[in-house]
């Protein structure tokens, strides 16, 4: 299999190392001294090899030549685990919560409220059961 290390490295290609040097800086893997001086290498760096070397000891390799049409692009990988900021999951991995089972109480209510025959009866509970819904409907949007 032949060596790709000598092929001439594009802008786009050390954007990408830049991107990955900065996800690894943000992570921690790279002190700001470390983050600085690789940057710096990297908007010198002229061939794909001197890109490689800039993050062989990082977990997660860049992928170079994605600007060269026809190229075969490696087939994305997913972490092992889902990343976490302050130990908290980002919002799309959390657990999804269920509906609150409160339709139950609904229908008890609007049955109390009928069989009282008060106008008053009837309207409280259907106050109480748009300001919940409204609440539930914001709650989920976030």
């Amino acid at each position: 299999m032949a060596s790709d290390h000598m092929i001439r490295a594009s802008d786009q290609d050390r954007e990408v190392v830049v991107t990955t040097l900065r996800d690894a800086y943000t992570a921690g893997r790279l002190t700001m001294e470390e983050f600085d001086e690789r940057m710096t290498a990297a908007y010198a760096s002229k061939t794909w090899g001197d890109l490689r070397k800039l993050t062989d000891d990082l977990p997660v390799q860049p992928v170079l030549g994605s600007d060269v049409p026809g190229r075969p692009l490696p087939p994305p990988t997913l972490p092992a685990h889902p990343p976490r900021a302050n130990g908290v999951l980002p919002p799309s991995s959390r657990r999804r919560r269920r509906p609150v089972a409160f339709f139950p109480l609904v229908a008890l209510w609007i049955v109390l409220a009928l069989a009282s025959q008060s106008a008053h009866a009837i309207i409280a509970p259907t106050v109480a059961v748009i300001v919940a819904l409204v609440f539930i409907s914001l709650a989920r949007r976030r």
